[in-house]
């Protein structure tokens, strides 16, 4: 018989979190919770601030290496070329190496899990984030690339269109964006 405390915090924590039964490999039914999107937005942001530093730290060591043998317009290529390979390998070896895992995730005590219970595999993990180039970084990227002189349609569709993939995790109950739909992943709190 449940305890009036524990009902209590139940529904205090009903408020906070979805919950959601997920069957494990073995057969085993887990009650967890669905992380928020506030979780989820520090998370991403604390994974956004340490990529920049590390492409920060690697573009100096690449440019004192090679600045006087460097010209501007191979330098750019370079610092380009730098920040999108972190941007998309950052993601993928923090999730395949700490089990649905980033720093971020880490630090929020968040978990990337195969949403129907199963092992996450390499594949999801490779979908998800590979989506979130599309989701995130090409619109806000194209955005932020247009001139003063664009036409106000070209600005209004790149917003309406970072808007509209930025949303989806608005308009479903477990908070899954794009790249989790694909991926067959769901983004969950761990148990403290």
């Amino acid at each position: 018989m449940p305890l009036r405390t524990d009902r209590v915090e139940e529904i205090l924590e009903g408020a906070k979190h979805k919950r959601k039964i997920l069957t494990s490999p073995e057969g085993v039914p887990l009650d967890i919770r669905v992380a928020n999107h506030g979780e989820r937005l520090v998370a991403f942001l604390l994974d956004m601030t340490f990529q920049i530093a590390a492409i920060v730290c690697i573009l100096l060591v690449i440019f004192f290496l090679i600045r006087s043998h460097m010209r501007a317009l191979v330098g750019l290529t370079i610092a380009l070329f730098v920040a999108f390979l972190v941007r998309n390998l950052y993601f993928l070896h923090f999730e395949l190496a700490w089990q649905g895992r980033t720093p971020g995730k880490r630090i929020c005590n968040l978990r990337v899990v195969n949403r129907s219970g199963g092992e996450l595999s390499p594949s999801a993990v490779v979908a998800r984030n590979l989506t979130r180039e599309i989701e995130v970084f090409l619109p806000l990227s194209l955005f932020l690339s247009l001139d003063a002189e664009a036409g106000g349609w070209q600005q209004l569709t790149m917003l309406g269109w970072a808007l509209a993939i930025t949303s989806i995790p608005f308009f479903n109950r477990e908070h899954l964006r794009a790249g989790d739909l694909i991926g067959g992943t769901q983004v969950i709190s761990m148990p403290k």
